[in-house]
């Protein structure tokens, strides 16, 4: 992993003993589009974050993050995800197969967007690993999975 130390002028802050340096490394980051049950993502909007270990589905993603030191490593902390809370709308087309819905529907789902980082460094092997275990484990027939180009991630770890 190739990082970079930004070492700012000091300030009156850093002599006082603020953290260190902040580094900038390159990473990708991988978004998946994950479906919750209504009332999980109910419970995470009125702070109740621990539903998200209770949702049957998202213990799968949980799993595959927390078994995978490839994502989310950020030095003294693994497993870095960040959930957002949202839903996604979709139209169930002639073929399909839904999970939820049903052909010539259309169709909202709770839905968590969820982003954790892996080195750009990752060889393309790693990569495919890392998103055939996300993929397999999602619930939708057609996952809906970002990976981003190559980018700068800065932090203190």
């Amino acid at each position: 992993m190739a990082t970079t130390t930004i070492t700012p002028e000091p300030t009156a802050r850093d002599r006082e003993g603020a953290p260190g340096p902040l580094r900038r490394r390159t990473v990708r980051t991988i978004k998946v589009y994950w479906p919750v049950a209504t009332a999980t993502l109910t419970a995470c909007a009125n702070g109740d974050l621990d539903a998200l270990r209770a949702d049957e589905s998202f213990a799968a993603l949980l799993r595959i993050v927390e078994t995978s030191p490839e994502l989310g490593d950020f030095g003294v902390y693994g497993d870095v995800f960040e959930v957002s809370l949202g839903a996604e709308g979709f139209s169930v087309r002639p073929g399909a197969r839904p999970a939820l819905g049903s052909v010539g529907g259309r169709f909202l789902s709770a839905t968590l967007a969820v982003t954790t980082y892996v080195d750009a460094a990752a060889d393309d092997d790693t990569l495919a690993r890392l998103l055939d275990r996300l993929a397999d484990a999602h619930p939708w027939e057609v996952p809906v999975i970002e990976l981003s180009a190559p980018l700068d991630l800065v932090s203190r770890a």
